[in-house]
């Protein structure tokens, strides 16, 4: 990370103290690339048509869209956001999906700048008990919060009949409570 990172996240760490607080305590989604490597360990849901994926985590109800073809969104109407803009296109039978547009984010484990850009390459496979597995390898690059590109790897199993389950939940209570935190902070000085 960059000394720049570095010190954001540590303010952040040190706004939330001890309290374990995390976004998702507080009804807010994880975000990219948060969501696509865990979130918990929730399951997820994909569905997909010619010009589009959606994948809805369980968790928080998290929902991305990653568009292909005719369907990907010019760069001036991208809106930024935790989980930013998806556009994706077919390598072969990987998919390489490219995310841009994330809000900065220091709460989760990759944290990264407004600049970051995340590539995932999807694989499906067969394991050895031939059970279908889904691989995503993931590049984080950022400019302003990394020296050089992240990567990590998540892999996840089908499971047959699989559902998700409801999960409700509201932002807003997450940022009222970091405004009341730094209130707190600002009070004990």
């Amino acid at each position: 990370m960059t000394e720049d990172a570095q010190k954001k996240v540590a303010a952040y760490r040190a706004l939330i103290g001890t309290s374990g607080d995390t976004p998702g305590g507080h009804c807010l989604g994880t975000g990219m690339p948060g969501s696509m490597l865990g979130s918990g360990g929730y399951p997820m849901e994909i569905v997909q048509r010619s010009e589009q994926i959606n994948i809805t985590y369980e968790a928080h109800n998290e929902v991305r869209r990653v568009y292909l073809g005719d369907r990907i969104v010019p760069m001036a109407d991208r809106v930024p956001g935790r989980n930013g803009h998806s556009s994706a296109r077919w390598e072969g039978d990987t998919l390489v999906v490219e995310t841009t547009h994330l809000v900065e984010q220091v709460d989760q484990r990759y944290a990264h700048s407004e600049q970051a850009k995340i590539v995932e390459r999807y694989r499906l496979s067969t394991d050895s008990a031939g059970t279908t597995v889904l691989t995503a390898e993931m590049t984080l690059t950022d400019p302003v919060f990394y020296t050089k590109p992240v990567t990590d790897t998540k892999k996840w199993a089908f499971v047959p009949n699989g559902h998700l389950l409801p999960y409700e939940c509201a932002e807003e209570g997450w940022r009222i409570h970091l405004e009341e935190l730094e209130k707190k902070a600002k009070e004990s000085k």
